[in-house]
């Protein structure tokens, strides 16, 4: 499994995904492969936490903690319907705020989550959660790769939510 990981954080990677930062604006890689959903989310701290710089003061450092709290469990981001019978088997939050350094310039969230889905069939409606949470975070470019193909969606907070 690390090895399909490793390949799909790849192909990410090369089709350039990740390639430029906008305030407000995210985006995420969806596979499905067989029972298996894997994601890589980029999204900027600002549209996260309201800014992209160390915190300043506590208030911004409890801000900080929360969302790194919250990113434990994937469903914070990504909501999938019941029937699909979804188990997160990983999530991961990275950032370099997380690590007490500096940005250099923009801050990003780089999150990636992998869940076993029983009843994949049943993935006919994903949504986004933390739209309600986050009001500076306006949009997310989704690239979808199913057994159906592949597909790209733009979800805005107005309309958290796509169908594959």
């Amino acid at each position: 499994m690390k090895k399909l990981g490793v390949c799909v954080l790849g192909c990410f990677l090369a089709t350039g995904v990740f390639a430029q930062h906008a305030h407000g604006k995210g985006k995420l890689q969806l596979k499905l492969e067989g029972q298996t959903l894997m994601g890589e989310m980029e999204m900027p701290m600002e549209a996260l936490l309201g800014f992209e710089h160390l915190p300043k003061n506590k208030a911004q450092s409890d801000a900080m903690t929360r969302l790194q709290n919250a990113a434990q469990d994937a469903g914070y981001f990504i909501e999938l319907p019941a029937e699909a019978k979804c188990q997160q088997k990983e999530a991961k939050a990275e950032s370099s705020m997380f690590k007490g350094l500096a940005p250099k310039g923009h801050s990003d969230l780089d999150y990636s989550f992998h869940f076993i889905c029983l009843n994949p069939q049943a993935l006919t409606k994903i949504s986004f959660p933390f739209f309600k949470s986050h009001i500076k975070s306006h949009q997310l470019k989704v690239e979808w790769v199913g057994d159906k193909g592949q597909k790209s969606f733009t979800v805005r907070s107005s309309k958290p939510y796509f169908s594959p």
